[in-house]
């Protein structure tokens, strides 16, 4: 097993970023395994920036005079080059944000609590904001994390999602011998649409954490692990 992998769609077309996801072999926690990754994958780790994550709504802009520092907040954006940002997962949604025209990035981790709040959308205001961004020159890549196929909620998380989930055709949920299952992934492709960027813009990895254990941390599937993925994005 790799200690990373990276995604093929935004080697092949987009140049100047670089895009990894940690496999199980990481622990993105891990500084000596950070820098492990970081040498094989050509990262900047002495500019390596990611939050105090608390499963919030807080964006974090990351200017030359915060780079390396740690503040609370669950996304993260730049037009830094030779900074990478990071993001830790362990069964949560991470979103990479690529605005390939005016060359800025985001980062945002949404689990249940971050994507009921829109993370992915209140990212894209703030690089609109901070580097001028349109959402239809955006691409969005969603990574491993636990699918529909295995994320069993309450009902109640459902009623809740449906104060926000309106006018759409695809059901976000499924109901099986009376168990709920939330889509995490079709939601905040849903929320990300919304904000407008555009669907085939979006590539979700289809990676669900749960089912592919063997290859990347599960919080649920691995017992509450401390351990966990990270997904590194940095302007060349």
């Amino acid at each position: 097993m790799r200690d990373y992998i990276t995604v093929k769609e935004i080697e092949e077309s987009i140049d100047f970023v670089k895009l990894a996801i940690t496999s199980k072999n990481i622990d993105a926690k891990s500084r000596e395994d950070m820098l492990k990754v970081s040498k094989e994958a050509d990262f900047n780790i002495e500019n390596l920036t990611s939050n105090i994550q608390i499963h919030s709504d807080i964006v974090n802009k990351v200017e030359t005079k915060d780079i390396g520092k740690k503040i609370e907040g669950d996304a993260l954006t730049t037009n830094l080059k030779n900074v990478p940002l990071l993001i830790f997962t362990a069964d949560c949604v991470p979103i990479a944000i690529i605005d390939k025209h005016n060359k800025a990035i985001g980062l945002a981790h949404a689990g249940w609590k971050g994507t009921f709040s829109n993370i992915g959308q209140k990212t894209i205001e703030l690089m609109s904001k901070s580097y001028n961004t349109s959402p239809e020159n955006l691409v969005c890549v969603i990574g491993p994390s636990i699918g529909p196929c295995c994320y069993e909620v309450s009902k109640d998380l459902i009623e809740k999602f449906n104060t926000i989930i309106t006018n759409k055709d695809e059901k976000f949920y499924t109901i099986e011998e009376g168990r709920y299952y939330l889509d995490l992934w079709g939601i905040n492709e849903y929320l990300l649409t919304q904000s407008g960027v555009k669907k085939e813009n979006i590539i979700n990895l289809n990676l669900c954490t749960s089912c592919k254990s063997d290859e990347f941390h599960s919080y649920r599937k691995h017992d509450k692990t401390s351990k966990r993925i990270g997904m590194i994005l940095e302007l060349k």
